[in-house]
C-alpha cells in the first residue's frame, strides 16, 4: 500500500470514530431531553405513595409504559383522559406484570385488575365497566399490598413535577 493510500485510509478512520462519537453525544442529550421532559406527580393511594410519571398528551399515553425492563416498587405511570369514559389498557411491548386500577373525575377508584402479565399478540384489552377518568398502572401485587380496591380515593399532589 501506498503512503497516499494509507494515509487516505487514516483519514477515514479518522472521520469514522469522529462521527461515532458525535452520533453517541447526540443520542445522549436527545434521551436527557426526553428524560427531562416528563411531568411526575405523586400518588397517595390505600396504603401506598406512589412517584409515577404522567401521561396526559396522545404521545405519552400511546408510549406508556411499554419498553420499560423494571418499574421500581413506588413507581408506576397516571394516564389522564380529557373526559369520562371507557379506558382501554393493553399491554403492548411491556415487560413487566403490573395493576390496573381506574378511577373515576373525583379520583375514587372504581375497578381493578390485578397482576396483569405482558402477553402476546393480539394482545387483550382491559376495560373498565364504568366511566373513568384516570388509569394507574402500578407495579404488580401493589393493589393487594396497599388495599387497593373500589371505593378507595386517591390524592394527587397540587403540582406536577418536571
Amino acid at each position: 500500500m501506498s503512503a497516499k493510500s494509507a494515509s487516505i485510509v487514516q483519514q477515514i478512520i479518522v472521520w469514522v470514530i469522529v462521527l461515532g462519537v458525535l452520533a453517541g453525544i447526540g443520542y445522549g442529550v436527545w434521551a436527557v431531553a426526553r428524560q427531562m421532559n416528563k411531568t411526575y406527580t405523586t400518588v397517595d393511594i390505600g396504603k401506598g405513595t406512589f412517584r409515577v410519571e404522567v401521561a396526559d398528551t396522545d404521545e405519552t399515553r400511546a408510549r406508556g409504559l411499554g419498553s420499560r425492563q423494571e418499574l421500581g416498587k413506588s413507581e408506576g405511570m397516571l394516564f389522564v383522559a380529557e373526559k369520562d369514559g371507557d379506558i382501554p389498557m393493553w399491554m403492548k411491548d411491556m415487560r413487566v406484570p403490573i395493576d390496573i386500577i381506574w378511577l373515576d373525575a373525583k379520583k375514587k377508584v372504581v375497578h381493578v385488575k390485578r397482576d396483569v402479565w405482558p402477553d402476546n399478540e393480539p394482545h387483550e384489552v382491559y376495560h373498565t365497566p364504568v366511566p373513568a377518568r384516570y388509569v394507574l398502572e402500578l407495579p404488580a401485587g401493589s393493589a393487594k399490598e396497599h388495599s387497593i380496591k373500589p371505593g378507595v380515593t386517591a390524592r394527587f399532589s397540587t403540582g406536577a413535577q418536571r
